[in-house]
């Protein structure tokens, strides 16, 4: 029994994780219709910028992730103007395409200026609270957990009762219909983008306490944002959370036989959940409970 309470904590712990790491990607396909397959690389600029504010000024990565935040907004903002923005109209292959050749950019100039080596900041929020001798809660996955719950009641605020957020929910149900009222839709898919890779950039930067910072990280989080948000639904908010902590449940039952099954077990949960989300449930679990998100009226 101890060891299920354990496994239920890191259950929790790992789902706060995953929370952060997969509202801008969901938020970006629901309400553009772009899947952003450098979303694990904007995630690994986030960590870089967060394991240098450590490792040269010593600022720990809880501290610098407001200014991760900014940097990565208009990191973001920019790569809207000058690429997104040009094929939101395309077809979703172009999309594609254009989307990976940005993770291969991101990869290739993070090896170039870090070389392949892996690296970890420094938090003062680290180490483990016990509970007893065989039940123990992570303090950073802890912390991890808060920010992850207050950003998404944070955004869902935003999304259902501001004037811009309104704007965003409407130019993801219909662009036309939002321009005839009077909406710029170029100028809310550019704020958009721009806040989700914002947050995708805290997400590095609050996990780069815990997962090796190294250029080739991204692909494996870009696929756990993809079963995360098969589960949770596009665009949706609090369905984010409940996908993130069903991800972050299964892979944590099953680590209790890791040494019997294999080290790759986290990947094999992802794809096991994406195909059976999808063909169980394509409109996703979580989508259509009573919940503001981005993709509703």
């Amino acid at each position: 029994m101890s060891y299920f309470a354990q496994a239920l904590v890191n259950g929790i712990a790992l789902g706060g994780m995953y929370t952060i790491l997969v509202l801008g990607f969901s938020i970006i396909w629901g309400v553009m219709g772009v899947i952003n397959l450098a979303h694990g690389e904007f995630v690994m600029v986030g960590a870089y910028l967060a394991w240098m504010a450590s490792d040269f000024w010593d600022v720990d990565p809880f501290i610098s992730a407001p200014v991760v935040f900014v940097v990565m907004l208009l990191f973001g903002y920019l790569v809207q103007r000058v690429l997104v923005n040009r094929i939101i109209d395309r077809s979703s292959l172009v999309s594609l395409l254009v989307m990976f050749g940005v993770s291969i950019i991101l990869q290739s100039v993070m090896k170039i200026a870090f070389s392949a080596d892996f690296r970890l900041a420094n938090t003062d929020l680290d180490g483990a609270w016990r509970l007893s001798d065989q039940l123990t809660i992570p303090v950073t996955r802890f912390w991890i957990l808060v920010v992850a719950v207050g950003v998404t009641a944070g955004l869902g605020l935003f999304l259902g009762h501001s004037r811009l957020g309104k704007s965003i929910r409407a130019a993801a149900q219909n662009r036309e219909a939002a321009r005839i009222v009077g909406v710029d839709v170029k100028k809310v898919y550019a704020v958009t983008f721009a806040l989700c890779i914002g947050l995708t950039g805290v997400a590095g930067a609050l996990i780069s306490p815990l997962l090796a910072v190294q250029p080739f990280q991204g692909p494996p989080l870009t696929l756990k944002a993809f079963a995360i948000t098969a589960m949770a639904g596009l665009g949706s908010v609090r369905g984010a959370l409940g996908g993130a902590m069903v991800l972050g449940m299964v892979e944590a039952m099953l680590a209790l036989y890791v040494d019997r099954i294999g080290t790759n077990l986290a990947v094999v949960a992802s794809f096991v959940l994406l195909v059976a989300a999808l063909v169980l449930r394509p409109q996703g679990i979580f989508k259509g409970l009573r919940h503001v998100d981005a993709t509703s009226t």
